[in-house]
């Protein structure tokens, strides 16, 4: 069997392998990159990614691809929680260049190889990883076959940015924690010739059992993800486009700009996933993206989280690299500690977003609060991961928002005081989750967290 040695071997190459590769290459590491797909190839994605991935990008180097897809970097918000509306400008920082894009990812991630290829990365598509390579309890490489070729890649670090059913992730039985099963599911498509707000902007409603997501998209197409509760899944088998349509067009914004549109790509379905965390490190190994940690996408941060995850592991793996195998074993460590307090918080706000049922009453006045205040961009920046939600919405803030919404309504009371008491009992639990974490056998650790591949499965 051939055997080749490089620094570190990324398995994947989309939005956390190919990223990373880059930014390690640019360093003088010798990093190469295996993909069992070939590009362009689908994936189940929201294709959105917000300001700080927009920022990051920037930092790669590639705005001025991203530009050329046509796709528009969006200003406004229009959003709705409950009962209440707004559509704000997108808050921006010095250095931003815009607030956020879809970008197809059968678009975006030829975009990303390239980038760690012209980086000097070694990236093999359709190469498939087959098993580890171990010296004693340290991995030290990975076995692959490309086109019934078997290969060693040895290497000092092995990193899996293979998906959140990661071969590395399983092969090293990284334990998974604090697991949340999502309670909707998504469909999602493309349109030509819609009529969009002069100022781009991205659609956010969620109201009653409704969940509505739209955005401007490459090549002047218009995407939009209608995430129903699973109880709606007979209607959605039994007439898909029906009632994608119908559940599309109740929300007004995308009412308004489907009038006249025609649909021209197939519906795209996302119908399981389950939210975790993983262990994001061992000897020899680490995981990046959704690899490591996968939250619900209603709040569309997957491409995000991964860059922000990427633009602090590289260092590690640097300072990793260039000390011994222990050192790098801790600096690998510390960036997973890292990681668990970066994405905790966010973690649980996302699962909230997705759970079935109506929106909170008093989560809908908390935000027409901050609207009241002038403070809506904090609200908006919990997408942009600049904020955090224990901070926007707290404590403190939850008991102002139901102490108003108490003065003013007369009924429902018992209601609203029992919403508070159950918002107030998941935030602890989530709290104790996060410094106590609630792991999973390594046999459930193994079941798939839901398809990640367009296939037959999801396109109908």
């Amino acid at each position: 069997m051939l055997a080749q040695g490089f620094d570190v071997v990324i398995v994947g190459a989309r939005c956390a392998g190919s990223p990373l590769a880059a930014m390690l290459a640019r360093q003088g590491v010798n990093v190469a990159v295996v993909e069992r797909a070939t590009f362009p190839r689908d994936t189940l994605s929201t294709h959105i990614f917000e300001t700080d991935g927009l920022a990051f990008l920037d930092r790669l180097g590639v705005t001025d691809q991203l530009r050329a897809t046509g796709a528009p970097f969006m200003k406004r918000s229009n959003s709705r929680a409950d009962s209440f509306q707004f559509n704000a400008p997108w808050p921006l920082r010095s250095g931003d260049i815009g607030g956020g894009a879809s970008v197809r990812r059968t678009v975006l991630d030829p975009i990303l190889a390239g980038a760690a290829e012209e980086a000097g990365a070694e990236v093999r598509m359709a190469t498939e990883v087959t098993g580890m390579i171990w010296e004693g309890s340290r991995v030290t490489g990975v076995r692959v076959k490309t086109h019934g070729r078997e290969e060693e890649l040895r290497a000092r670090l092995v990193v899996g940015a293979d998906g959140r059913n990661s071969t590395v992730g399983n092969l090293v039985a990284a334990r998974k924690y604090n697991v949340v099963p999502g309670q909707r599911f998504a469909y999602w498509a493309f349109f030509s010739g819609a009529h969009m707000p002069a100022e781009p902007s991205n659609v956010f409603h969620r109201w009653d059992d409704k969940f509505v997501i739209a955005a401007p998209c490459d090549e002047g197409l218009y995407q939009v993800i209608v995430v129903p509760e699973f109880s709606q899944l007979q209607r959605y088998r039994a007439d898909l486009d029906g009632s994608f349509m119908a559940d599309a067009l109740t929300c007004e914004p995308v009412a308004e700009a489907l009038a006249g549109a025609q649909r021209v790509s197939k519906y795209f379905g996302m119908l399981h996933w389950t939210g975790f965390f993983r262990d994001p490190s061992g000897p020899g190994w680490a995981l990046v993206g959704d690899a490591g940690h996968f939250k619900d996408p209603s709040a569309g941060r997957g491409i995000s989280d991964a860059f922000s995850q990427v633009d602090a592991l590289a260092p590690a793996v640097v300072e990793g690299l260039g000390g011994s195998p222990e050192a790098q074993d801790a600096a690998l460590a510390r960036w997973g500690r890292w990681r668990d307090h970066e994405f905790s918080d966010h973690y649980w706000f996302a699962n909230d977003l997705g759970k079935s049922g109506a929106v909170p009453t008093v989560f809908a006045q908390m935000v027409a609060d901050l609207h009241a205040r002038g403070e809506i961009g904090r609200f908006l920046d919990l997408f942009n991961h600049r904020e955090r939600p224990s901070q926007v919405l707290s404590a403190s803030r939850l008991f102002g928002s139901a102490g108003r919404l108490l003065r003013h309504q007369h009924q429902g009371r018992r209601a609203l005081l029992n919403e508070v008491r159950t918002l107030v009992g998941e935030n602890a639990r989530h709290q104790f989750l996060n410094h106590r974490h609630a792991y999973i056998t390594a046999a459930e650790a193994m079941k798939p967290a839901g398809a990640t591949e367009v296939d037959e499965s999801s396109v109908a």
